[in-house]
């Protein structure tokens, strides 16, 4: 199982949210780069960056994922405001080794289509962001009126290859992962399934592993010290 460590840019700075909410977020004291290069020293398979501004519409840290992408040799995915295969492309071309992409997957197919068709299943990661079970979208703000579990059939069944599962009401909150919908997405897909929402230590790792999760992205609990990259290796998973 893969580890990602989230690195979430707000205003320049590397926050992390209370279940998306802008307005309870925790600023952590570091670059965004000296987190990148301390994750990767410690053992991430990749760094999972969401840019929050762009997400929200209210700027964007386009220089500051550059910076990130330059600074580190693992593979760097980037989420948050990409809004068309254009702009996917264009990540792409600036090192980006994957690109994160939810509402206009559910809103606009037909950019999914073209991000698929341009670049390849394995440079795209759509996310399933959901609370109670039905998928969000809009920075978490809308319902999109179908389930976690449908969505991920119909993405499936469109090319889709890799599926970044969030439970929104976890996220930030450490109560831990939401094992059985993880459980049951990777028993009845056969994508790659990234769990992500409410880790908080090594037990819960162990318990994505066993629900056959692909990958996990992993935030607030690297930040405060819950969970260190390098005790899942001494694990022997």
């Amino acid at each position: 199982m893969e580890l990602w460590a989230a690195i979430d840019l707000m205003e320049g700075s590397v926050v992390t949210l209370l279940q998306g909410r802008s307005e309870d977020k925790t600023v952590w004291e570091g670059t965004p780069v000296e987190f990148a290069r301390r994750w990767q020293g410690e053992g991430a398979d990749g760094i999972h960056v969401v840019d929050l501004d762009a997400a929200f519409g209210t700027g964007n840290n386009e220089k500051v994922v550059s910076t990130i992408v330059d600074a580190v040799e693992i593979p760097v995915e980037l989420g948050g405001g990409i809004r068309s295969a254009e702009a996917a492309r264009r990540w792409l071309e600036e090192g980006v080794a994957r690109v994160v992409i939810g509402t206009i997957a559910y809103r606009q197919p037909q950019e999914l289509q073209k991000i698929l068709s341009a670049n390849g299943a394995e440079k795209l990661v759509v996310a399933a962001d959901y609370r109670d079970g039905d998928v969000v979208v809009k920075g978490w703000k809308e319902g999109e009126g179908t389930s976690v579990f449908a969505a991920a059939d119909m993405f499936e069944k469109a090319g889709v290859t890799n599926l970044l599962a969030t439970s929104v009401g976890r996220d930030g909150m450490a109560k831990g992962p939401d094992v059985e919908t993880i459980r049951r997405l990777s028993t009845e897909s056969k994508m790659e399934i990234i769990a992500s929402g409410g880790i908080r230590n090594l037990d819960d790792l162990l318990s994505l592993e066993e629900a056959e999760a692909n990958a996990v992205v992993i935030g607030r609990a690297l930040y405060d010290g819950g969970l260190k990259l390098g005790d899942y290796e001494k694990s022997g998973f």
